[in-house]
């Protein structure tokens, strides 16, 4: 009988008695394993149902994670208050350019005109500020060659390069000599400004173009322009044309403030200033006109009035009138500015003043006209080293007259002799005299 092994068999496989043994402990072993989790569960074999048991597994991030002190929400940042906007506006005096003047300027064996050495020494003063205006008497276009009479007075386009780089940024056109020459050489004219870069008010090539409302940016502030001739010159017999009475300058006689300005106001306009040519030439004191305008300006809601044409200084005023609705209607009223360039060597007509004011926001949003201030200019002539045995030429150079007041004769500068400064002081004294200090102030650039 063959010798079976011992053991159990199962299938191919026999499990002996050692085997057996093994097989049985390890069974007891995994019985003893549960019956500990079941004791440490409660008697649940789902350890992850234990609220307990699920936090002790967790990883020790987690403990940190939970138990961190919130990070606060930050504070969203305030929204800064905006700063009041604020321009600076300057107004120069007449220019007027005299034979003498052109003389100066011309280059005879280029048939040029170099303007530029008579802001040689007021450039500075001139572009100091936010937005400058300027008065050209006479015309621009160089259709009709080039004069300065009573009758025409026709000045080379080459001058507005000059005014230019000085800093001027707009010409006021609407003067009495705006018509010295045919309609045609008008249009060329604003041709001529538009081409230099130039902002420009008081003519017009078209009808449309006179309403139009004009209204410039500075420094963020929408402001509005008017402009106004109270009469073309007499000597003119180009002043009737048809074409300029009805819309090519900005007549008194064809204009209407009150809806002008409303149109500026519309036309988002958040100040308004008034460019006029009045009063009469030569004379230091106003005219019933002048006040009557001034004061139709005023009703109309105009902030500023600027006053060219007669050609020395008139004060400025303040001008306040309350409405039947209780409005009240500021206005700041330079009646005249005198003479920035001109070949007179008349007393009170070789000297002006520069302009200055500056709209001022404030708290409720609506503007104010604030620190008006004056610059008194003169015109200084001398002999130009150009001159010949059979003619004499002038060099001319407008100065800011307070640069200059407490210089001595060593610093002068060239062509100044020690008798013009001393007539500076006198223009100096002579000018405050007339403005007075209740409305402006006077600067020395």
């Amino acid at each position: 009988m063959p010798n079976q092994k011992k053991g159990l068999r199962i299938g191919r496989y026999r499990i002996t008695p050692l085997g057996m043994g093994v097989f049985g402990g390890l069974i007891a072993v995994v019985a003893a394993i549960i019956v500990a989790i079941v004791l440490l569960t409660g008697g649940s074999p789902d350890a992850q149902s234990d609220p307990t048991l699920a936090s002790a597994t967790r990883s020790p991030e987690a403990d940190v994670a939970s138990s961190a002190t919130p990070v606060p929400t930050a504070a969203p940042t305030p929204t800064p208050e905006p700063t009041p906007r604020s321009a600076t506006i300057r107004a120069l005096g007449e220019i007027s350019m005299d034979l003498e003047l052109l003389q100066s300027a011309a280059d005879l064996e280029t048939s040029t005109f170099d303007f530029s050495p008579m802001f040689s020494e007021i450039a500075d003063v001139v572009g100091d500020a936010d937005y400058t205006i300027a008065d050209v008497e006479g015309t621009l276009g160089d259709t009709m060659g080039f004069s300065a009479t009573d009758r025409a007075m026709y000045t080379p386009s080459a001058l507005l390069t000059a005014l230019k780089d000085s800093g001027v940024d707009m010409l006021f056109l609407g003067n009495d000599h705006a018509m010295d020459g045919p309609f045609s050489e008008l249009v060329a004219t604003i041709d001529n400004v538009e081409a230099a870069g130039l902002d420009h008010i008081g003519t017009n090539r078209t009808s449309a173009e006179k309403s139009t409302p004009v209204v410039k940016e500075i420094n963020d502030i929408n402001v509005g322009f008017l402009a106004y001739c109270q009469s073309l010159s007499g000597e003119s017999e180009y002043a009737e044309d048809a074409d300029a009475l009805n819309y090519g300058v900005n007549l008194i006689t064809n204009s209407d403030p009150y809806s002008d300005a409303q149109a500026l106001r519309d036309a988002g306009a958040e100040v308004i200033v008034a460019v006029v040519n009045w009063g009469d030439a030569g004379s230091q004191s106003i005219t019933e006109a002048q006040y009557r305008m001034a004061m139709i300006l005023n009703a109309a809601g105009v902030d500023v009035i600027i006053g060219y044409n007669p050609q020395t200084v008139q004060p400025a005023q303040l001008i306040e009138t309350t409405a039947d609705d209780g409005t009240v209607n500021r206005t700041l009223c330079l009646c005249a500015t005198g003479s920035f360039l001109t070949g007179s060597r008349e007393q009170y007509f070789d000297c002006g003043i520069i302009f200055e004011f500056t709209i001022q926001e404030q708290a409720d949003g609506t503007f104010a006209i604030e620190t008006p201030v004056y610059i008194p200019t003169y015109v200084l002539r001398y002999e130009s080293d150009r001159s010949t045995e059979t003619a004499t030429v002038y060099d001319y150079r407008t100065l800011a007259v307070g640069q200059w007041t407490d210089a001595d004769a060593a610093n002068l500068p060239e062509g100044m002799g020690y008798s013009d400064l001393q007539y500076m002081a006198t223009v100096w004294a002579q000018i405050q005299s007339t403005m007075g200090d209740s409305v402006a102030t006077v600067a020395r650039e």
